[in-house]
């Protein structure tokens, strides 16, 4: 049980500093950003977050988190 409870928190804070990071850390030329141009004009562009895209994030970190589980219960 403690194995779990350490992939699960394991997998969350890399998750939180990733979202971190691809909020306010990256720009709209980075693949892994979440950040899109919602509004553009000649002067002004208005950037806002891609809940597509942060789903998309929130589910490749589940998908990892349960195979590194998988595999450190394999091993025992």
């Amino acid at each position: 049980m403690n194995r779990k409870i350490g992939i699960i928190l394991f997998v969350f804070i890399c998750f939180l500093i990733w979202l971190y990071f691809a909020i306010y850390e990256s720009s709209i030329h980075n693949w892994w950003t979440v950040n899109e141009i919602k509004q553009a004009s000649a002067d002004t562009v208005q950037i806002g977050i891609s809940f597509v895209k942060v789903l998309s994030g929130t589910v490749v970190f589940i998908l990892s988190g349960l195979l590194i589980y998988f595999m450190m219960r394999k091993r025992d």
